[in-house]
């Protein structure tokens, strides 16, 4: 039998080794991506969504590589359609994922909206998605969610569009609240 000082690093080494596997394992629920033609798993896009570091929205959602229809902007994702709409020329791994971030809030349980405010500007009384607002919320969510699957901890404050400037510890607990919230996806 190792001494007690060997035992305890040995077990310290197996949590931190599990702990590691918990945290980079893949989510169960994962999107799939389809063309408007049907076809599945769209590159890079689909392989973007795949490295996701938090739970993605379940079922499939469709990518449209022709730009936003109804209106004059790059990427978007049409409220309620499961759909994410690119310019193929502007579509990189963050643009992705932020629209991929708009599809989970669709699916998101109300009360994660009301303690993502809380954590980022708590005084704030704006709507949800307010069209008078340099910043709304489900904008700043879709940055958000979008540096949650990317990373999982930061260094230094991040300044993202739309205003979202999380601290590391801010960043820590956003991500947190996205792994809750997405918790009961495809139960």
């Amino acid at each position: 039998m190792p001494p007690p000082a060997s035992r305890t690093a040995l077990l310290r080494g197996l949590l931190v080794s599990a702990l590691l596997a918990l945290l980079w394992a893949a989510p169960a629920q994962a999107t799939l991506l389809v063309l408007p033609d049907g076809t599945p798993s769209p590159q890079p896009y689909q392989a973007w969504v795949d490295g996701a570091l938090v739970p993605t929205p379940p079922g499939e959602v469709t990518v449209s590589l022709n730009g936003c229809a109804e209106i004059t902007m790059p990427s978007c994702a049409p409220e309620n359609q499961g759909r994410i709409e690119l310019d193929a020329g502007f579509a990189d791994r963050h643009v992705v994922l932020h629209e991929l971030g708009h599809v989970f809030d669709d699916f998101m349980p109300e009360w994660a909206r009301a303690r993502f405010r809380a954590l980022v500007a708590p005084r704030r009384t704006s709507t949800w998605s307010s069209a008078r607002s340099p910043s709304p919320f489900n904008e700043q969510f879709a940055e958000a969610y979008a540096l949650c699957a990317m990373k999982l901890s930061l260094r230094a404050r991040h300044f993202g569009n739309y205003g979202y400037a999380p601290s590391p510890r801010m960043h820590r607990r956003v991500c947190a609240l996205i792994n809750a919230a997405g918790q009961g996806f495809g139960e």
